[in-house]
C-alpha cells in the first residue's frame, strides 16, 4: 500500500484524466451556449441546453448510476469517454439556421455523463485506501478549480477564434485522452454488485435494490435531503450574483469575473491546506463545518453593504469563500465514499443525481420568479440561510447519528 497518495501510480493517472477531462467539460459548457446565443440571439434557446442537461440527470441519473454498479468501473470510464468523443461530431453541422444538432449532443453528452460520473466517482475509492481519501479528493477538487480557470476562458476563446469545431476538435482530444489514460490502470475494479437467483443465474442489478440499501443507511438517506438542499442553494447564487454585483455594489461584467475568480483561487489554496491535514480530518465534520461556513460568509458578504461596498472587501470575502466551499465538496465526497457500501456507490451517486439535479432546477426557476418581486438582498439571505441548514442536518442527521463505515 502506497504510503502517500501522491505515490498511487494509478490515482495519479485518474487525477490527471479527470482533470483533462473536467477542462474538456467546461470547455464545451461555456463555448457551446455562447455559440448558440451568438447565432440565434435568443437566451430561451440558450437556456435550453443548461435545461436539457439539468432534465436528463432528474430522469436518468438513477439508471446510469444502476448501469455503472454492473459493469467493470474501468472499462466503463474508458467507453464512456469513447463514445462522448463521438458524440461532438453532430456539433460541425450546427449553423444559425439549424441549431437542433446542439440540442441532441446536450442530450447524448448527458445520458453518457450519467453513467460515467458515478463510475468515475466509484474509480476512486476502490484504487485509494480508506485513509487516504480526504487527501485525494482534495486534490481532485483543486484539480476542478484549475480546470474550471482554464476550461472557461479557454470555451470563450476557442469560439471566437475558431467557432464550434475548434471546440469539438479540443473536446474530443479530452475525451480520448482520458480513455487513453484510464486503459493504464492497473487495479481490478469489477463490478461488486453481480447477483445471482437460487438456481445459479445472474440477476440484474437494479434501481431500486440500491434504493433498498440505501435506505438501510439513515445517514445516507439525510446525506440525499442535505445534497440536494445544497444544490438548491448553489442554483440560486449565479443570477443573484450578477444583480447584486451590478445593482448593489455598482459593477460591471469586468467585476463579476475578477470577483468569482478569487473564489476560485481561494479554493485551490483550501484544497492544497485540507490535503496537508487529511489525515486528522473527520470528512462528516468537514462537510458539516463546510456548509456553516458558506453560510456565514454569505451572510457577511450580502449584509456588508451597509458598512462599505468598496472592492476589495467583497474580494476578500469571495476568497475566503473558497475555504468553506472547498471544505463541504472534499467532506461531502469522502463522506459518501466511506458510508456507502462500495456494491451500490455508482446506484448511490445516481440518486444523488437526480436529486442534486431537482434541487437546481427548483433554485434556477425559484429565483428566476422572485427575483423582481424580493431583491437580490433576500434571496441572498435566503440561500445564506439554506447553507446553514446544511450544515445543521448534516451535523443532526449524519455527523452525530454516523454508522460504521461501509468500507
Amino acid at each position: 500500500m502506497p504510503a502517500s497518495v501522491w505515490r498511487n501510480r494509478d490515482f495519479l493517472l485518474v487525477l490527471g484524466g479527470g482533470l483533462v477531462n473536467n477542462i474538456g467539460d467546461w470547455l464545451l459548457a461555456v463555448g457551446l451556449p455562447a455559440f448558440v446565443y451568438t447565432e440565434t440571439r435568443s437566451g430561451r434557446v440558450t437556456a435550453a441546453i443548461v435545461v436539457i442537461d439539468l432534465v436528463i440527470g432528474i430522469l436518468f441519473g438513477p439508471v446510469g448510476g444502476s448501469l455503472a454498479d454492473r459493469w467493470d468501473l474501468r472499462r466503463t470510464v474508458i467507453v464512456t469517454n469513447l463514445l462522448q468523443a463521438v458524440a461532438l461530431l453532430p456539433l460541425l453541422w450546427v449553423t444559425s439556421a439549424r441549431i437542433w444538432p446542439a440540442f441532441l449532443v446536450a442530450a447524448i453528452q448527458g445520458l453518457l455523463a450519467q453513467i460515467n460520473d458515478p463510475a468515475s466517482f466509484s474509480l476512486v475509492p476502490r484504487i485509494v485506501p480508506d485513509e487516504q481519501l480526504v487527501q485525494a479528493n482534495s486534490a481532485n477538487s483543486a484539480a476542478s478549480s484549475i480546470a474550471r480557470l482554464v476550461g472557461s476562458p479557454l470555451g470563450g476563446i476557442a469560439v471566437a477564434l475558431g467557432g464550434l469545431s475548434t471546440v469539438v476538435v479540443v473536446d474530443a482530444v479530452s475525451f480520448l485522452t482520458v480513455a487513453v489514460v484510464t486503459s493504464f490502470v492497473r487495479t481490478p475494479t469489477p463490478s461488486l454488485s453481480v447477483n445471482h437467483n437460487d438456481d445459479g443465474g445472474r440477476r440484474r442489478v437494479r434501481v431500486r435494490d440500491g434504493w433498498r440499501e440505501v435506505r438501510r443507511h439513515p445517514g445516507l438517506t439525510a446525506y440525499l435531503g442535505v445534497q440536494s438542499l445544497a444544490s438548491l442553494a448553489f442554483a440560486m447564487f449565479p443570477v443573484l450574483f450578477i444583480v447584486f454585483v451590478i445593482d448593489v455594489l455598482g459593477g460591471d461584467e469586468a467585476t463579476i469575473g475578477i470577483i468569482r475568480g478569487m473564489a476560485a483561487f481561494g479554493g485551490i489554496a483550501a484544497a492544497v491546506l485540507i490535503a496537508r491535514v487529511a489525515k486528522h480530518v473527520d470528512p462528516v465534520k468537514l462537510m458539516v463545518w463546510g456548509y456553516t461556513g458558506l453560510g456565514m460568509v454569505a451572510l457577511l458578504f450580502v449584509n456588508m453593504t451597509v458598512v462599505t461596498t468598496a472592492l476589495w472587501v467583497f474580494l476578500l470575502l469571495f476568497a475566503l469563500s473558497g475555504l468553506p466551499n472547498m471544505s463541504s465538496q472534499i467532506g461531502a465526497a469522502t463522506t459518501a465514499q466511506q458510508l456507502c457500501p462500495p456494491a451500490v456507490l455508482g446506484r448511490f451517486q445516481g440518486l444523488l443525481a437526480a436529486g442534486t439535479g431537482a434541487g437546481a432546477l427548483v433554485g434556477s426557476l425559484g429565483v428566476a420568479a422572485l427575483i423582481d418581486v424580493l431583491g437580490s438582498n433576500t434571496l441572498f439571505n435566503v440561500q445564506a440561510a439554506l447553507y446553514l441548514l446544511c450544515g445543521l442536518t448534516a451535523y443532526v442527521a449524519i455527523a452525530k447519528r454516523q454508522p460504521a463505515r461501509a468500507g
